[in-house]
Order: structure tokens, then sequence, then C-alpha cells
């Protein structure tokens, strides 16, 4: 019910958001042109390039609260919730700091490639990261959210993102001589920042008092040391790195074997698929506390087959229909300005249906025994991606490192992952025993 539930609202949501691209788009290539279009595309990736700001232990909240029967006042769960917040505020910290040295030494600009060289481009990258640190410990709300089941909610709000970008950017192309054309990127940021304010609001007052207590704890280290939360947030982050090395990457490949048009052409299609890509990954998610709950409660009977089997299908039916209205499509994206190939359409197809399958396998091994076992095929998939991108790009373009992730993806974790739960279905089956 709450997969529905979340899938559901994850559809609403991306037609709201592909409206809200596809507009921001057309703004900002008609305002812009094509090469702050490409600094756009790079600098709204790198989110999802440090997705790992909990270092995996976030996973420990999903889990507590999941099995929590009173998430309010559950002395472990605020225990749990004390240390995570240390480890989030101690990420931010560092990550502001690397991204100040990279201001002054120029590093930005040579990360950007050809988009680097814009006029306060590396300047723009490091105002988009600052917002992103001050955002990073306010993100916990989406961890305890995700555990109480109501992922559904948190797709309703995270979908106000593409509207307030929309919003942003519209008014940063309205300051006089192109002032704001290099720091269009910053409205997204802004946008994530204020939604998860208010999903952070939202949280606290239907836990409370569970996240003013563990607050008030996080900076008396002695008084309240915390709990154990890295045993699972080793593996875990593992699997949060991968994305970043397999996907994240991709756009700064081809920043630095192609072109602009070419990162542009990429940053196209993957607003589509992408998209696409979000609704797979919010049912999916939705299935990682159900897994964990019916597991806890001994009622956990089926496997995940079926349901790879349904995202998967589901994803390749929308890639066929992409495919075939590829040209209408894409021509009013992007207004005719940016060419896109039915190849790069169906490597990005290709790629998502391979995430479609993996999802529900790997969230079903989401116990302790299973994280641990998903590090080195995650890892494997993360690398033999970035490898086959390096190879593939300079030869297929745009193409090139979303194909490469979907043989990864294939090779490195559907087939391991489908072998260990053949090989596992009793135990992940059993009603799981209480952790200490």
């Amino acid at each position: 019910m709450n997969s529905l539930l979340a899938l559901g609202a994850k559809a609403v949501t991306m037609a709201v958001s592909l409206v809200c691209g596809v507009l921001t788009t057309r703004l900002i290539l008609g305002d812009a042109g094509v090469e702050h279009y490409a600094l756009y595309a790079l600098l709204t990736v790198l989110p999802s390039m440090l997705a790992f700001t909990d270092l995996g232990a976030g996973a420990v909240i999903v889990h507590g609260v999941a099995t929590s029967d009173d998430p309010r006042n559950d002395e472990p769960l605020v225990a749990q919730l004390t240390s995570v917040g240390r480890i989030v505020i101690g990420f931010a910290i560092v990550l502001m700091l690397v991204n100040t040295v990279m201001l002054v030494s120029g590093g930005w600009g040579l990360a950007l490639g050809e988009a680097g060289s814009l006029p306060s481009a590396g300047l723009a990258a490091w105002a988009c990261l600052t917002v992103f640190c001050l955002g990073i410990p306010v993100g916990i709300w989406v961890r305890i959210m995700l555990g109480l089941r109501r992922n559904h909610y948190v797709i309703l709000l995270q979908g106000l993102i593409s509207p307030l970008t929309l919003l942003g950017v519209f008014l940063l192309t309205r300051l006089p001589e192109g002032a704001g054309h290099g720091f269009l990127a910053v409205a997204s940021y802004g946008a994530s920042f204020i939604v998860s304010a208010i999903g952070l609001a939202l949280t606290w007052r239907s836990t409370a008092p569970l996240i003013p207590r563990a607050a008030a704890m996080v900076p008396h280290l002695r008084r309240h040391p915390g709990v154990r939360v890295m045993d699972v947030g080793w593996p875990m982050l593992a699997q949060l790195i991968s994305y970043p090395i397999a996907v994240s990457t991709q756009r700064y490949v081809l920043a630095q074997s192609g072109d602009s048009a070419q990162v542009a052409e990429y940053g196209v299609v993957a607003q589509v698929f992408l998209a696409l890509n979000g609704l797979v990954l919010a049912a999916g998610l939705a299935l990682w506390p159900m897994y964990a709950r019916k597991r806890h409660l001994g009622e956990l009977r089926r496997g995940p087959a079926p349901m790879a089997w349904l995202f998967a299908g589901s994803v390749a039916v929308a890639t066929v229909l992409v495919w075939l209205l590829e040209d209408p499509i894409f021509t009013f994206i992007t207004d005719g300005q940016v060419d896109v190939s039915g190849f790069t359409v169906l490597a990005f197809g290709a790629m998502v249906m391979c995430v479609a399958g993996v999802y529900p396998l790997g969230m079903f091994i989401m116990d302790k025994p299973g994280i641990r076992f998903q590090v080195v095929p995650t890892l494997a998939m993360a690398l033999t991606s970035f490898a086959l991108s390096l190879l593939l790009a300079p030869r297929l373009g745009a193409a090139g490192p979303p194909l490469g992730n979907a043989v990864a993806l294939l090779v490195c974790q559907i087939v391991p992952f489908a072998i260990y739960i053949a090989r596992h279905r009793e135990r992940l089956t059993a009603p799981q025993r209480q952790e200490a």
C-alpha cells in the first residue's frame, strides 16, 4: 500500500516536474544559451554526487523508526538520531572547507571543463555548494519520514522543488545585462533548501519530542556519547557512493572528453529519464521499510522477483514510447537548439530499466547481512560503470556513459543479487530477531 501511495505521489509530482523542467530548460536556452545550460546541468547534478552526506548512518534511522512501536519516545532511537546528527554536521563542515579550497585554487574552473571558462562559473559552484552544506543537517527529515512509511509525503513535498526552481531561474534571467546567467543553478539549491526546511518542520511536529531531544544532545559529546551507528553505516556508505561514481560523474566525464553540445544533449535526455528514474526510486524506496516491517513481524512470504519484473517492464514500455516520439519531445524541450540522437534515448532507457530491476532486489536484502553482502557488488558496479564511461564517452558521446552503466548494473548487481536471494531465501523470509 505504501509503495502504491509513493508511486502515485511520484507520478503526480513527476508530471509537474517534467512541465517545470521543460519550461526551465527553454527559459535557460532562450535567455542564456547552450553554454549556460551546460553549466546549469553540471552544477545541478552535484547533490547526487554527494548523496552520502550521512556516511550511510541514516540507514539506522530508517530501520530504527520502521521497527519502533513508539518513535516519539524511543530512547535508543533518540541516541541513534543524535549520533547521525553529529555525522551530518561534521560532513557539512568538511565539505564547506573543500568547497572554499576549490574556489580559491581555481579547482572549480578545471572540474567544469569548457563550462568552467564562463564568467563567475567557479563562484556559482561555490555558492551552490554553500547552500547545499547549509541544508545537509536539515535533510535528516527524509530518513525519519521514510522509516515512518510516509515516503509519499516526502515525494509530494519535494515536488515543490521544480516549480520553485523555475521561479528562481525566471527571476535570475530578468536581471539586467545577464548578471544572473552564471548563477542559474543556485535557484535549484535554494528551492531544495526551502523544501527541506518545510519538511523538517513537519517531521519535527509529527514526531515530537524526538528531534528536539536529539538536537539538544548533539553538542554535548561527553554527557550524551551516542551509540554505534557505523556498523550499518559503513556498508551502507559503499552503496551511497556507488551512485555518484556510476551516474553523477557521467556529465563530468563528458565535460572533459566532449563539448558543451554533448553535455547539453546528455542533460536534456537525462531530464526525461532521470524523472522516470525518480519514479522507480520512489516506489523502490517504499519497499525498504515495508520489507523490514514484514520481516520484523514474521509476515514476509514473497520474494522480490515479480516486483523487479514489473518495475523493469514498465520502464521498457516508457522507453519505447519516448524513442518513438523522440523528435517532437526533444525539439519542444530544447526549442530545436540541441540535437538528440535515438541511440542516446535507448541507452538511457537501458540504464533506467536496469535500475528498476535491481531496486526491488536490493530493498529485499536490506537486513544487516544483506547490506554487508551488497558492498562488493555495488562498488564493483560503480567502478565498472565509471571505467566504461571513460572508455565509451569519447566514442559514443552522450550515449556512452548510460550504456556503460546499464552493462555494469546487469553484470555486477542484478545477477549477484538474484543468486544471493535464491541461496538465502529462508533467512530473508524468517522473522527477524530484535537487534541490540
